[in-house]
């Protein structure tokens, strides 16, 4: 089963893939786009393109618990794009991943893909592990 995990930001969103088994990802592409209805659009084309069976969205959580702007921004588009879609979407946490893509600087764009990577393969892994597959 391939699965497409996204790291979605105010302006950019990082796009990444998984094997057709669902075993490994790896970082796809990042999407500049800031309209919450062109953005579903865009992943839902790069979804067909890409037979993809399942999309995960990594939610930013804060640390301190609670919520905040960002975490209401991505939880409105994960509503818009579940009602369209017609894809199972999950979320999953994605702290820490943008720090773990690497320092910001001239190269963010793809930051973001390898951010929506890391949480991709987290998801992985914890599908695998609790399958007794680890």
């Amino acid at each position: 089963m391939r699965y497409m995990g996204l790291d979605v930001g105010g302006r950019r969103t990082g796009v990444a893939l998984s094997d057709p088994l669902g075993v490994t990802c790896r970082p796809l592409l990042v999407i500049e786009e800031s309209d919450q209805e062109r953005l579903v659009e865009r992943v839902m084309a790069l979804a067909r393109e890409y037979e993809s069976e399942e999309l995960v969205v990594g939610l930013p959580r804060p640390l301190s618990g609670g919520t905040n702007r960002q975490l209401e921004h991505v939880q409105g588009f994960v509503r818009v794009l579940s009602e369209r879609s017609g894809l199972p979407v999950t979320t999953w946490d994605e702290r820490f991943t943008s720090k773990l893509a690497g320092p910001a600087g001239k190269t963010t764009g793809s930051r973001d893909a390898v951010a929506a990577c890391y949480m991709l393969q987290n998801y992985l892994d914890a599908q695998a592990n609790a399958r007794g597959e680890v």
